[in-house]
């Protein structure tokens, strides 16, 4: 064996030693890029989260008189962050006193919904509800429609609201 053939097949060895680790990089580049990701967004976790936004929203906005402790209480626990922050204080200072004064008495339903933007970790709802509601001075119910994004954080593997909007 000459010095040459020597050289030359260390030069081979190293290229394709280069060659494996570069594919193998790729592979993980890739994996982690979009398959990973792609399993934790696919369509039964896109159900997962319309289901979750559609029973928070549900639980946000429905309460009456007589179990009005509870209804905020299972609402707060369908919700994360800042918006749980703002939650707690609007229903301490605005609904609470609104709902046993006046006997507001307030039913959610969710009459369309639609993903808009989903990660792993985050994802928006586009929802389509109508409201009832009656009170002890209006007891005809009063039906108002709305749409709302809602934005849900995953944390501890449950999706939760972190923000309510109106469009």
């Amino acid at each position: 064996m000459n010095v040459k053939t020597t050289v030359a097949a260390r030069w081979k060895g190293i290229t394709l030693t280069v060659l494996v680790l570069a594919a193998a990089a790729l592979a993980t580049v890739l994996y982690v890029g979009d398959y990973r990701p792609a399993r934790h967004t696919d369509p039964a976790a896109q159900q997962m989260v319309l289901d979750a936004a559609s029973a928070a929203t549900v639980a946000v906005l429905s309460y009456a008189p007589e179990t009005l402790d509870r209804d905020l209480e299972r609402a707060r626990t369908l919700m994360a962050g800042d918006f749980l922050t703002y939650y707690g204080k609007f229903s301490a200072e605005v609904v609470a006193p609104a709902v046993r004064d006046k006997g507001i008495k307030a039913n959610a339903q969710v009459l369309n919904s639609g993903l808009t933007e989903m990660t792993p970790t985050t994802a928006k709802v586009l929802m389509f509800l109508n409201q009832e509601t009656v009170s002890r001075d209006r007891p005809e119910p009063a039906l108002t429609a709305s749409t709302v994004v809602v934005t849900l954080d995953k944390v501890d593997g449950n999706w939760l609201i972190a923000a309510l909007d109106p469009v």
